[in-house]
C-alpha cells in the first residue's frame, strides 16, 4: 500500500469518528477538555470572532479565515493552526447535506505550547524568526495521534491520564512542522515574538484603558519600532488597531449575549463617545449594534 493511500485511510478513520460524535449542527463539544467538532449541512455566511489559539483540521468541506488583508483558505487534508488570539472573519464554502462540512478542533494555550518546548529543549529555537500567528499545513504527521485522541471518548476511564500526553505530541507534531519556528518562538525567552506575545496577553487583560506604544514597548522590553514591525508582522495589524478589535468584539458579546445596553457596552469597553463607537462598530461588523444584535440573537448561545 501507498503512502498516499495509507493517509487517504487515516482520513477516512477519523472522518467517520468525529462525524459519529458530530451529532448536531454547530459546535459539539466532547468530554474531553478543549476538543470540539463542528458540522454544518450547509454553507455559512462570514462570521465575526475572535480566534483563541487552537488548531483546526477540516475532514469534509472547505473554510475560509480572513484577517486583515489575507485570506486563509483549507479543507480536507490540511490543517489552520491559530497560535495567538486574533479577530478573525470565518466562512465555511463548501458543505452540503449528503456531505456535511466536519471540523475537528482542539483548543490549546501558550501554557501548553511553553511545557512542551521545555520538554523538547534540544530542538534549537530561532531567536529571531517571524511569522504570522496564522497558518496553514498539512495534517500527514498529526493524523495517527488525532485518531488515537478521538478514540479516548469511547474509553472514558482512560481520559485523564492519556488526553495531556497525546495532546502534547500533537503540540510536539505542529512545532516540527514548517512554521513551527513561529509557534516556538512565541515561548522562547528572549525571542522578539515571546515579547510581542507578553504584548498581545498584556492588551487582552488592558484592553479598555489608553494605551501607549512607547510604554507597552518598554513593559515588553522592545523598541517601539521593534514592537511595531513584529507586532504587525505575527497579527497583520497594529497594536492600536489589535485594541480596537478586542474593544468592538467584547462590546459584541456584551450587546449580543448579555443583552447590555449599547452606551453602556461602549463605555465599558473604554469608549467616551456613544457616535464614535456605533461608526467604529459598524465599520467592523458591517451593520449598527441595535440591528446587529436582532440579527444575530443567538451568536454566543453555542
Amino acid at each position: 500500500m501507498s503512502l498516499e493511500e495509507q493517509l487517504q485511510l487515516k482520513e477516512e478513520e477519523l472522518t467517520n469518528l468525529v462525524s459519529s460524535f458530530a451529532a448536531k449542527e454547530g459546535t459539539n463539544v466532547t468530554s474531553i477538555s478543549g476538543l470540539e467538532f463542528i458540522r454544518s449541512a450547509k454553507p455559512l455566511v462570514p462570521v465575526h470572532i475572535m480566534h483563541e489559539p487552537a488548531l483546526c483540521i477540516v475532514l469534509q468541506g472547505r473554510k475560509v479565515i480572513s484577517i486583515i488583508g489575507e485570506d486563509f483558505f483549507y479543507g480536507k487534508g490540511e490543517y489552520l493552526v491559530v497560535a495567538v488570539d486574533l479577530p478573525v472573519i470565518g466562512e465555511i464554502l463548501q458543505a452540503s447535506e449528503m456531505e456535511p462540512y466536519l471540523c475537528l478542533r482542539l483548543n490549546f494555550n501558550l501554557m501548553q505550547i511553553a511545557e512542551v518546548s521545555k520538554e523538547y529543549k534540544q530542538h534549537s529555537t530561532n531567536h529571531h524568526a517571524t511569522g504570522r500567528g496564522i497558518f496553514v499545513d498539512q495534517t500527514d504527521e498529526v493524523l495517527d495521534a488525532l485518531i488515537r485522541l478521538v478514540k479516548l471518548l469511547h474509553s472514558p476511564d482512560d481520559t485523564e491520564i492519556l488526553a495531556p500526553l497525546i495532546i502534547k505530541e500533537i503540540l510536539y507534531r505542529i512545532m516540527q512542522g514548517k512554521h513551527g519556528h513561529t509557534v516556538k518562538s512565541l515561548v522562547a525567552k528572549g525571542s522578539k515574538l515571546s515579547e510581542v506575545a507578553a504584548a498581545l496577553d498584556y492588551l487582552r487583560n488592558h484592553f479598555s484603558h489608553e494605551i501607549k506604544i512607547d510604554g507597552l514597548a518598554k513593559k515588553v522590553n522592545l523598541s517601539p519600532s521593534a514592537l511595531y514591525h513584529h507586532f504587525k508582522q505575527i497579527t497583520t495589524m497594529t497594536p492600536v488597531q489589535y485594541q480596537r478589535a478586542l474593544r468592538l468584539h467584547e462590546a459584541r458579546r456584551l450587546i449580543i449575549g448579555k443583552k447590555m445596553r449599547v452606551a453602556d457596552a461602549a463605555f465599558l469597553v473604554g469608549y467616551e463617545s456613544p457616535s464614535y463607537f456605533n461608526r467604529e462598530y459598524r465599520k467592523m461588523f458591517g451593520k449598527p449594534p441595535g440591528k446587529d444584535r436582532k440579527e444575530n440573537l443567538n451568536l454566543y448561545n453555542v
